[in-house]
């Protein structure tokens, strides 16, 4: 079985140096299928590139809500055009932590992107930051739409309102951070079959330290711990729920 991170952003200037070296190491560890997400227009000639120097890196396209100022309606285009050769749409989504974007502003492109996953029919990696309630009432008026929520930390029945929606619940590198009461009855009471494993590479260790793919064998040992599995059913199972929702 191979596994995959579902999502790390490879394209990161963090990887400019040493990026063959490091998806060595994650596929030593049995890692050897990576979801590169998008985050703004800039970025997305580069993920290109990388998808064509490694087959085993699978390409999504997005806006993200940090940047979402900086795009204009041609971006849009540009982005309809790019999904017809990618496997999801993202990573976008809302984000009501200090500094970022008016919340109007990151709500019309967010609405716009699920808009595009519906005609592409294709899966939406969402990022959610102090915003589930948002999130949640613009997939409401989006019926039908499937993808994961990156990057989860909230409780279980904001998970469990995402799962009614159609959407997985993603678990990363962030857990050894986590707040151990709220995490630990998120994953002693959220099955296997609605998780995905991602890194979020090279973000999710703290500031001082580079995060790379090879983690995904920490989160899959800490999932298994809490939710009382074994780390191996744990990166079989999630890894192929990350092949199915991607389509791989």
């Amino acid at each position: 079985m191979s596994w995959v991170d579902s999502h790390c952003h490879l394209d990161h200037k963090a990887f400019a140096d040493d990026l063959t070296h490091v998806l060595q190491q994650a596929m030593q560890a049995g890692i050897d299928t990576f979801i590169v997400p998008g985050t703004a227009f800039h970025a997305w000639e580069q993920q290109q590139t990388l998808e064509q120097k490694y087959p085993n890196i699978y390409l999504a396209y997005g806006i993200h809500p940090w940047f979402c100022d900086l795009h204009t309606e041609e971006h849009l285009e540009q982005l309809d055009d790019l999904l017809d050769d990618a496997v999801a749409v993202g990573e976008c989504g809302l984000d009501l932590s200090p500094n970022k974007p008016d919340i109007k502003q990151q709500s019309y492109w967010f609405e716009a992107q699920l808009g595009l996953a519906a005609k592409h029919d294709l899966p939406v990696m969402i990022h959610s930051v102090q915003a589930h309630h948002l999130v949640t009432e613009l997939l409401a008026k989006h019926s039908g739409l499937r993808g994961v929520i990156h990057g989860f930390a909230g409780n279980i029945q904001q998970a469990q309102a995402f799962i009614k929606l159609g959407f997985k619940i993603g678990i990363g590198t962030r857990l050894l951070k986590a707040d151990t009461d709220k995490t630990k009855s998120l994953l002693s009471q959220l099955p296997l079959e609605h998780l995905l494993l991602e890194t979020d590479a090279p973000d999710g260790l703290g500031k001082d330290a580079r995060n790379e793919p090879k983690e995904l064998i920490v989160v899959a040992n800490i999932v298994a711990k809490l939710g009382g599995h074994s780390a191996e059913d744990v990166l079989n199972i999630c890894s192929q729920h990350a092949k199915d929702l991607f389509k791989l």
